[in-house]
């Protein structure tokens, strides 16, 4: 009824795919293709190996392939081509329109075939020929029982699973086969816990000497497991009280990051003495430039002005690069007088308010940047806010970003995201200017945060007219702003490392999301840390992993030694053209996760990320050499799978479980090869060869002419 491709490394589980629609299984298709024309399904080969041609048919959803049959019988094509026909366009419907691999090479060169499809000749060469003919060489095994792999698989974890235990509670052969059951599938059945209203299906068991015991099958949540209220409520309670004790950091990391939690330092007055530069230039440019320091007093703004700005409230989008500065952006603004509770950020996205907002305009985009439409309609129509009377909405166009990566070539942020605030600002102004009729001013004034001095114009700038501010008081808020960004930081970092040192301690396994800053938004990230988190997974984001140095040289000391890297923040040994801050700072999280023994990854990227895509190749080869268990999805859109979200957590939760096992008296480094070679070493030839290096293009005459497959050897 299904598709599933599991796509494994080192043993374990690193991706999964499920076909999403109901009529996308591939066996299912040929037993209605063949009842249609009247031929039992295991005569289905037959009939279709006595063609010499084959129509082309559409890959995708049976429903379509079903009207292709139509038309091409019209056309006048036999029954032996049609079932020709339907037999090789199987593999298109794995391969191109479930897992969407457009090099199938890059999947490896190793597959397994099973599955009851595979008992079908015809369907079975079809894929093969595929196979082969995309990947030269390949390697194909098909299960020898391919119907009844699933319960081989069963059948021996069972048997590990009582090993382990030292006991069984299976009630033996011979009852087995006395087993009973009746199953019911109405409209008592369905479960009615939320708006989807699952159709269910009650499955009772009795054998001879038990009592009859019921299973649920059919529901998309774990809601749908129970049948009463207080069953219901029993669930959630346990749900919570997990929860409650597995530290989920991405969590309370995107809360924190909100928070008014900064301790301002004593505001200078106007006696306190500060320290300027008076700088002349001469002879109209063509002499010398003179620079003269003087000392003077500090300029505070009246007092009615500081009044004024305790009075103004101002609204910001809690979307994109915001998670990358809110704390900066709070501080600055707290301050220069701005009161705590009149700096409001939005919620945290969810599909309602998705749909609410997004309809004021089409942005072709990845979902983060299409939702933060939605959290500047909420900030000034939805519920919550709709009574509030903000003066401002300050959704700055962030240009570069903070950033620790060092022997960069740039900090720069997604350029999709630099102009999602401007393109915001067209789709609310398009018919009618609504911020003009809900009486705010929008801002959406770039910000740098890669050159300090621009920053502090740049806001001087913004602020300056509206706030009633003197620059003075601007540069004092924009320190105190760093400061606060890096007091989050070192809290966060904190906890992460308490977290790691548990870990070991405690031989236990932490998951590390390898994502941008706003995937910690539970509406972006679909939940699905909480699903880890409900399972016993403690969470731990990037931004958590420590970052001091004694602390780190454990990890990177062989690289250090070797000269593959500068220090402990350099990635060039692996990604040379580290442009993108966000993305430099996934394959550093990477490096450092292929090093700890006791972390596993979920990689996290959204659908059409392409300042990501660069990164996906370089990441998967790190965490592979290493050996260690990660998880991709990078496929994350505004749609929420959550039938297959929860089984590729669930799947990827037994291969954390198994691998948990090998912990206990592990070294503390994790080697990235069997001989100890490390991802320095996997491009150290090609370094050698061609003298690579990392080269900043605002400072350097060249540029490398080396591809980044060269890089890759």
């Amino acid at each position: 009824q299904d598709i599933k491709v599991l796509f494994m490394e080192n043993g374990m589980m690193k991706n999964f795919r499920l076909s999403n629609q109901c009529s996308a299984g591939n066996g299912t298709l040929l037993q209605s293709m063949s009842k249609q024309f009247g031929v039992k399904v295991e005569e289905f080969a037959d009939v279709a190996f006595e063609a010499t041609q084959a129509p082309r048919f559409n890959y995708g959803c049976a429903v379509f392939l079903d009207t292709d049959r139509v038309n091409f019988q019209k056309e006048g094509y036999s029954k032996e081509e049609l079932f020709a026909g339907i037999a090789k366009v199987l593999p298109k419907n794995v391969w191109q329109y479930v897992v969407q691999a457009p090099n199938l090479a890059s999947l490896g060169n190793h597959f397994v075939l099973q599955g009851g499809t595979q008992y079908n000749l015809a369907a079975l060469k079809a894929q093969v020929d595929y196979i082969k003919e995309l990947v030269p060489g390949a390697r194909v095994d098909v299960h020898p029982y391919p119907g009844e792999a699933g319960a081989f698989g069963a059948a021996i974890e069972a048997r590990d699973v009582v090993k382990q235990k030292g006991f069984t509670t299976f009630v033996g052969i011979e009852e087995a086969l006395q087993l009973t059951y009746t199953s019911r599938t109405d409209e008592s059945t369905r479960c009615h816990f939320c708006p989807i209203d699952c159709s269910r299906t009650f499955i009772d068991t009795q054998t001879p000497n038990s009592e009859t015991v019921r299973y649920i099958a059919g529901f998309a949540c774990e809601s749908g497991t129970v049948e009463s209220p207080k069953a219901l409520k029993i669930l959630q309670n346990e749900r919570r009280s997990l929860q409650k004790d597995t530290p989920n950091l991405v969590k309370k990391e995107s809360k924190a990051l909100f928070a008014s939690s900064y301790m301002l330092e004593e505001k200078p007055t106007s006696a306190t003495q500060v320290t300027t530069q008076e700088v002349k230039v001469t002879l109209g440019g063509w002499g010398p430039t003179l620079r003269k320091e003087v000392k003077r007093a500090f300029e505070v703004s009246s007092e009615e002005d500081r009044e004024h700005r305790r009075n103004v409230r101002i609204a910001i989008p809690k979307v994109l690069n915001i998670y990358s500065t809110a704390p900066f952006i709070r501080a600055y603004l707290e301050a220069l007088d701005v009161t705590p509770a009149h700096i409001q950020f939005s919620s945290f996205s969810n599909e309602d308010m998705y749909l609410e907002g997004a309809k004021y305009g089409s942005v072709d985009s990845c979902f983060p940047a299409k939702v933060a439409q939605s959290h500047v309609y909420a900030l000034m129509f939805g519920k919550k806010f709709s009574k509030v009377a903000f003066d401002y909405l300050w959704f700055p166009a962030t240009t570069t970003l903070p950033g620790f990566i060092t022997s960069t070539m740039g900090q720069t942020a997604c350029p999709i995201i630099t102009g999602t605030p401007r393109v915001v600002y067209s789709a609310f102004t398009k018919e009618q200017d609504l911020f003009k009729n809900r009486g705010v001013e929008y801002i959406d004034d770039s910000m740098t945060f890669d050159n300090k001095t621009l920053l502090k114009k740049e806001l001087f700038n913004t602020w300056h007219a509206r706030l009633r501010i003197t620059k003075d008081e601007n540069d004092w808020a924009v320190e105190q702003a760093w400061k606060a960004l890096e007091a989050n930081d070192e809290a966060i970092m904190q906890e992460g490392k308490e977290l790691l040192d548990e870990a070991v301690k405690n031989d236990e396994v932490v998951i590390l999301l390898l994502g941008r800053p706003y995937h910690s938004d539970p509406g972006i990230n679909h939940e699905v840390l909480d699903e880890f988190q409900s399972l016993g997974f403690k969470t731990l984001s990037m931004r958590g992993i420590p970052r001091d140095e004694k602390y780190l040289e454990e990890y990177f000391a062989e690289d250090l030694a070797q000269g593959y890297i500068k220090d402990n923040f350099d990635i060039c040994d692996v990604w040379p053209e580290n442009y993108s801050t966000n993305s430099s700072q996934k394959v550093w999280a990477a490096k450092f996760a292929a090093r700890h023994p006791n972390i596993a990854v979920l990689d996290l990227s959204s659908f059409k990320c392409g300042h990501d895509a660069p990164t996906y190749s370089i990441i998967d080869k790190i965490l592979g050499s290493s050996r260690t268990p990660h998880l991709t999805l990078h496929d994350i859109d505004a749609n929420k799978p959550g039938g297959s979200i929860k089984i590729r957590v669930k799947t990827f939760a037994y291969t954390l479980e198994q691998y948990k096992r090998t912990l206990t008296g592990k070294v503390q480094l994790r080697h990235l090869h069997p001989k100890g070679i490390s991802d320095g070493q996997l491009v150290s030839e090609s370094k050698k060869l061609n003298n690579l290096e990392c080269m900043d293009p605002r400072t350097s005459s060249g540029r490398q002419d080396k591809t980044q497959e060269e890089v890759n050897v």
